[in-house]
C-alpha cells in the first residue's frame, strides 16, 4: 500500500508539474510572442506525429512492465533495439509523407516542421529501456523527474528561440529539445547500459503483445486526436491556433484529475471488487459524489467563464477561443465524469465497454463533422465535438446495468445533476 501511495503521489505530481510547464508555455507564448497562426501550423505538426506514432504503437513498455521476462536485461535489450528501430523508421516515413501532408492543408510551410519535429519521435524512441523496469517495480522518482526537466527545457528553448526569432519554429525546436533531453537523461539514470544482444524468443513475444496494442492504440487516436487532422482540413490556420489553445486549457484540469482516478481511486476499488462486490459499490458511490462535483465544477467553471479566461490568460487577438472553450470544457467535464464509471467496469473485469465506447465516439464524430461542416460551420463542429463524449458514456452506462447493477440508480441521478448545471450554467450565460 505504501509503495502504491508512493507511486501514485510520484504520478500526480509528475504529471501535474508537465501539464503546468506546458500550459504555462503556451499562455506566455500565445499572450506575448507568438500569433494564432504559428499555434495552427504547430497543431498540424503534432497531430500528424501524433497519429504517427499511436497508429504504430506496439506497447512495447507496456509490455515489458507486465512480462514474467521483465527483469532480464536480455529480454529488456531486445525491446529497446525494437523501439529504436521503429522510431527511426517512423522518422522517415514522417520525412516521406511531410510534402503529401503539407499539400493536402495547403501549407507548404508545414513540410520542414515536420521533417525536423519527426526527430523528436525517434529521440524518444531511443530511450533507455530501464525506464520500463522503473516503471515495473514502481520506482517513479528519477521518472518524474526526468519527465519534468525535459518539459523544462523545451520550454526555455522555445521561449528563447520565440524572443530571437517569434515564428512556429520554436514550437517546433522546444519539441526536439525536450525529447532530446529525455532520452539522454535516460540512459545516463539507466541501471544497465544498452547493447546489441538480441533474443529472437523475446523478440516474437514482443510483437505478439504488440499487435492487440496497436488495434487500441489506433481507435483511441481516431476517436480523440484524430478530430483535429478532420477540423484542420476546413478551417483557417488561425483558427486551428485558437482551437489548439482552448483544447490544451480544457483539458489540463480534466486530464489531472482523471491521472488521480487511475492512479488512487482505481485500485482501491479494484481490490474492493476482488474481496466484496457490495463494497466496492459503497466505494464507488462514494466516488462518484466527489467525481460529480468536480465534473460540475468544472463544466459549469467553464461555460460560465470561457470567455473571460481567454481574454485575462491570451488577450484579445485569441478572443474567438473563449466560445470554444465553453463547449470544450463542457466536453472535458462529461470525460472526467465517465472515467469514474469506465474505471469501475476495469475493476470488476469488463473492458469491452470502453471498446465500445472508443467506437460509438468515433461513429458520432465521423457522421456529425462530416453533416456539421457540409450543411453549417466550424461552430457546428465544435459542437459535435462537444456532445461525442456522450456518445462514448452512453456505452459505460449500459456496461454497469449489466455488470454493476446496484450502482446504476445513483450513476444516473449524478449524471442528471451534471446535465441539469451544465444546462443553467448555459442557460445563464446567454442570459447575461
Amino acid at each position: 500500500m505504501l509503495l502504491a501511495l508512493r507511486g501514485s503521489a510520484w504520478t500526480v505530481a509528475g504529471y501535474g508539474a508537465s501539464q503546468l510547464l506546458r500550459l504555462a508555455g503556451q499562455l506566455i507564448l500565445a499572450r506575448a510572442l507568438l500569433t494564432p497562426q504559428a499555434f495552427g501550423l504547430v497543431a498540424l505538426v503534432s497531430v500528424f506525429l501524433s497519429g504517427l506514432d499511436m497508429l504504430s504503437d506496439l506497447g512495447i513498455g507496456t509490455d515489458v512492465v507486465q512480462h514474467f521476462r521483465g527483469d532480464d536485461p536480455v529480454f529488456v535489450n531486445t525491446a529497446f533495439l525494437i523501439q529504436a528501430v521503429r522510431g527511426l523508421v517512423l522518422w522517415g516515413i514522417a520525412a516521406a509523407l511531410a510534402h503529401p501532408f503539407a499539400s493536402f492543408y495547403q501549407q507548404p510551410a508545414v513540410e520542414w516542421m515536420i521533417f525536423v519535429a519527426a526527430a523528436s519521435i525517434g529521440f524518444r524512441n531511443l530511450a533507455s529501456g530501464s525506464i520500463w523496469t522503473m516503471t515495473r517495480h514502481v520506482q517513479l522518482g528519477k521518472l518524474t523527474l526526468l519527465s519534468v526537466l525535459s518539459d523544462a527545457a523545451g520550454l526555455a528553448v522555445s521561449i528563447a528561440w520565440a524572443i530571437v526569432l517569434p515564428t512556429a519554429w520554436a514550437l517546433v525546436a522546444g519539441r526536439v529539445a525536450g525529447a532530446a533531453v529525455y532520452m539522454i537523461g535516460s540512459h545516463l539514470i539507466a541501471a544497465h547500459p544498452v547493447s546489441l544482444k538480441w533474443d529472437s524468443s523475446a523478440a516474437r513475444s514482443i510483437l505478439a503483445f504488440g499487435t492487440g496494442m496497436f488495434l487500441s492504440s489506433a481507435t483511441y487516436f481516431l476517436s480523440t486526436e484524430g478530430e483535429r487532422l478532420a477540423i484542420g482540413k476546413y478551417i483557417t490556420v488561425a483558427e486551428l491556433g485558437c482551437f489548439s489553445l482552448a483544447v490544451a486549457m480544457a483539458w489540463a484540469p480534466s486530464r489531472a484529475l482523471q491521472q488521480v482516478i487511475g492512479q488512487v481511486f482505481f485500485p482501491m476499488i479494484a481490490r474492493a471488487a476482488r474481496e466484496d462486490r457490495q463494497a466496492a459499490v459503497r466505494d464507488y458511490r462514494k466516488v462518484r459524489l466527489l467525481v460529480t462535483a468536480a465534473s460540475v465544477a468544472l463544466g459549469c467553471g467553464f461555460i460560465l467563464f470561457g470567455p473571460l479566461f481567454v481574454r485575462l490568460l491570451l488577450g484579445d487577438k485569441y478572443v474567438q477561443a473563449g466560445w470554444m472553450l465553453q463547449l470544450l470544457g463542457f466536453r472535458a467535464a462529461v470525460e472526467l465524469f465517465s472515467s469514474c464509471s469506465v474505471s469501475m467496469l476495469f475493476a470488476i473485469g469488463s473492458s469491452r465497454y470502453a471498446a465500445i465506447g472508443n467506437t460509438a465516439k468515433l461513429v458520432f464524430l465521423s457522421v456529425g463533422l462530416a453533416v456539421a461542416f457540409a450543411r453549417f460551420g466550424f461552430r457546428e463542429a465544435v459542437w459535435v465535438l462537444a456532445l461525442s463524449q456522450l456518445a462514448h458514456y452512453v456505452p459505460q452506462l449500459c456496461g454497469l446495468r449489466r455488470s454493476c447493477e446496484p450502482a446504476v440508480k445513483s450513476e444516473a441521478v449524478c449524471f442528471a445533476i451534471l446535465l441539469l448545471a451544465a444546462g443553467a450554467s448555459a442557460a445563464t450565460t446567454r442570459a447575461v
